[in-house]
């Protein structure tokens, strides 16, 4: 499937996600309230809740990981996923269905166990994770469960052993989680990823050709680097510092294609072609680095 059919695919179903069951018959102003109530306990918080697990992938080595393997939470919090599914059902009948009935078992302790998982995801995402606007989804959406919580534990008269017995059935996906963190740590390499990954790839072709060849300290480790990869290096670098944002761009689309095209130079000779075709912006590389090594001194 292309990718813009799965982008209307996946919108098309989070539009049906957004339309309640209690809906019809109401006013159009009524309609829209419950459909964007709808979107902010279900739809949004969910989306984020599974796509946020993604961000694992920018953990390419330990040194990545801030908060070593607490930086893994990020995808195996995805073992609390059935306890989310069910505060999320909860919150829907109290916010948008209007049910109101707390004898309903599933109901109060549904909003309970949404209080127990969403306040460790966002303080998770507070401290471990760099600031994005998304962050506020589960900063919210933590709050609500907690305001919700006090209230209906209060009106209810569910006794203290349901509680305990909901906390205890949360444990084991705790564990798992955690054992799973700790294992996704120590897989990641503990030397730095190639950045340059396809002048990387360029530098593997024939000796006589892409060479000469330096050991050189990066990032807290030693990699053998041919002329060209230095010098991209380095203009990276005061590319990073002068023009920190249109660096930030230019690597996030890099980083998803840039292994990508890296993956295919597979040969000695395909590998001296990138080379050769790298030069001119090598030689632009070393002008610009020359003119800011001019204009320092």
């Amino acid at each position: 499937m292309s990718a813009p059919l799965l982008t209307i695919l996946l919108i098309l179903i989070f539009l049906a996600l957004s339309i309640p069951k209690n809906m019809a018959g109401k006013p159009w102003r009524q309609q829209l309230a419950l459909m964007g109530m709808s979107f902010l306990v279900v739809v949004l918080p969910l989306f984020v809740y599974f796509v946020s697990s993604l961000l694992v992938y920018d953990l390419q080595w330990q040194g990545a990981c801030r908060f070593g393997w607490l930086d893994c939470f990020i995808l195996t919090k995805l073992t609390l996923a059935p306890f989310a599914l069910m505060a999320t059902y909860a919150l829907y009948r109290v916010e948008v269905l209007k049910d109101k009935s707390l004898t309903d078992r599933r109901l109060v302790l549904g909003i309970y166990v949404g209080a127990l998982v969403a306040v460790p995801c966002a303080v998770f995402g507070l401290i471990c994770l760099q600031p994005y606007v998304w962050q506020l989804v589960p900063l919210y959406v933590a709050v609500w469960y907690v305001v919700r919580a006090v209230q209906i534990i209060r009106r209810s008269a569910l006794e203290f052993a349901n509680y305990f017995w909901i906390t205890l059935a949360t444990i084991p996906s705790w564990l798992i989680s955690w054992f799973w963190s700790k294992h996704i740590y120590e897989s990641l390499p503990t030397t730095p990823p190639p950045t340059c990954f396809v002048v990387t790839a360029a530098s593997t072709g024939h000796a006589k050709l892409v060479g000469p060849f330096v050991e050189i300290e990066r990032r807290g480790a030693a990699f053998r680097a041919n002329q060209q990869l230095v010098t991209f290096w380095k203009f990276e670098n005061v590319w990073h510092q002068k023009f920190p944002r249109s660096h930030t761009r230019f690597r996030q689309i890099y980083n998803q294609i840039g292994p990508a095209i890296a993956a295919r130079i597979k040969s000695p000779w395909l590998a001296d072609a990138f080379y050769l075709a790298l030069k001119p912006a090598e030689w632009l590389a070393q002008l610009c680095l020359h003119h800011t090594r001019a204009r320092t001194f």
